[in-house]
């Protein structure tokens, strides 16, 4: 019987660049979720400057516009970044795929968990662990919430924070 091995993957000198400034709990995460997935991905965006934040802000890419509201993604008080873009790799760029987005969420849940670091997903913009539903499960819980609210879902599936670290 043949034994089919999950991919290792690893990151390349670009996510290694995004990642420089990180809180080390997310890199260890980042680290055990891409050894273990199906699905090779980028770190896509670590830190941004204020200017970074307020220019996606205002394209309507994010709801934090760097000022006023700062971004996980910029330096929090202990001088790390606390949140990660990550978006799915194939053919050799980065590609926006709900299904490959879920694969990745799968991989960081349960590299989360394993090592014991809480996080929160802007796929469904709650706090992940435990686990309590399937990915694609969690964003339609989301979304379904925000409805009945009256507002607008913002699914932001790549992204990715410390949750209940100090900011």
């Amino acid at each position: 019987m043949i034994q089919m091995l999950t991919p290792n993957f690893r990151f390349g000198s670009r996510s290694r660049r995004e990642m420089e400034q990180m809180h080390p709990d997310l890199i260890r995460v980042l680290e055990r979720a891409i050894a273990m997935t199906e699905q090779d991905f980028t770190v896509f965006d670590g830190f941004r400057s204020a200017s970074d934040q307020n220019a996606l802000y205002r394209r309507g890419a994010s709801q934090l516009d760097g000022f006023t509201r700062i971004s996980k993604h910029q330096l929090q008080p202990d001088g790390c970044v606390h949140a990660a873009d990550l978006v799915p790799w194939s053919g050799g760029k980065a590609v926006w795929d709900w299904p490959a987005i879920y694969v990745i969420a799968d991989a960081m849940f349960m590299a989360a968990r394993m090592l014991d670091v809480q996080l929160r997903w802007g796929g469904c913009w709650q706090h992940i662990n435990p686990l309590n539903a399937p990915p694609e499960q969690l964003v339609q819980m989301y979304v379904k919430r925000k409805r009945a609210a009256g507002k607008r879902a913002f699914n932001d599936g790549p992204h990715w924070e410390l949750n209940g670290y100090a900011s």
